[in-house]
């Protein structure tokens, strides 16, 4: 497992022990463990809803606006590179087969796609390397090619018949091979669903915990004005 993955799940963990346990425990002095509990859970998950739900929705603030999405984030948009070759076909995407001609556009043409040149090269280059290196160990042959290793050139884009982004290349490795054209779609990841999973867990919990805390509270009102509590329930 990886070190780095262990170290921040215990630091998670330490921060809920020290923190939210110590709350608690000043809780628990004054009400009692379970209203204690039930005073603490409420709060967090109260606390949780509204980060959660400026994560998800943003918020307005003078003079501007808070972006959605600023917490945590799912997978981000990204270039998905599915075939290489020297003359390359798709089913899926037909469009490769005119490529570099229309429909297909320089993105110094069109800026729309400007801010897509980095990302699609470093796509193609990574998926080329990855091919490179297993040919060379199935060859029996050690070690792994860097993704630099390749130049990508007459990079093109357009959008397929389903309204997906495309993009087209012809790459070479500097070390010598054929030139080889190269096509990728984009894949619009999933950026805001842990944002939507923080906003559901943290509102079950907020709505699972009021009712028992509303309880626990007439109950503690009962017993302060006039009733009986069990000495192993603790303080008032």
């Amino acid at each position: 497992m990886d070190r780095e993955f262990v170290e921040g799940v215990l630091v998670v963990v330490a921060g809920f022990v020290v923190f939210g346990g110590s709350v608690w425990l000043l809780l628990a002095a004054i009400f009692g463990v379970r209203m204690g509990y039930l005073v603490a859970a409420t709060g967090f998950f109260a606390f949780l809803l509204i980060l959660s739900a400026l994560w998800t929705f943003g918020a307005p603030i003078p003079g501007g606006e808070v972006p959605a999405y600023l917490g945590p984030k799912g997978e981000l948009p990204h270039w998905v590179p599915v075939g290489a070759g020297v003359r390359i076909t798709s089913a899926t995407y037909p469009e490769i087969e005119r490529y570099p001609g229309e429909p297909w556009v320089d993105p110094g043409d069109d800026p729309s796609f400007a801010d897509e040149v980095e990302p699609a090269s470093t796509s193609f280059q990574e998926f080329l390397a990855e091919r490179a290196t297993e040919e060379l160990h199935e060859r029996g042959i050690e070690g792994e090619v860097a993704p630099e290793t390749f130049e990508v050139d007459q990079l093109r884009f357009t959008e397929g018949e389903d309204g997906t982004d495309l993009a087209g290349a012809r790459a070479f490795a500097t070390t010598g091979g054929p030139e080889v054209v190269v096509l990728a779609y984009k894949d619009e990841g999933n950026e805001p669903l842990p944002s939507w999973i923080f906003l559901a867990v943290s509102l079950i919990g907020f709505v699972a915990h009021l009712p028992f805390l509303d309880r626990a509270e007439r109950r503690r009102k009962e017993f302060l004005t006039g009733g009986e509590q069990a000495p192993w329930r603790g303080p008032a």
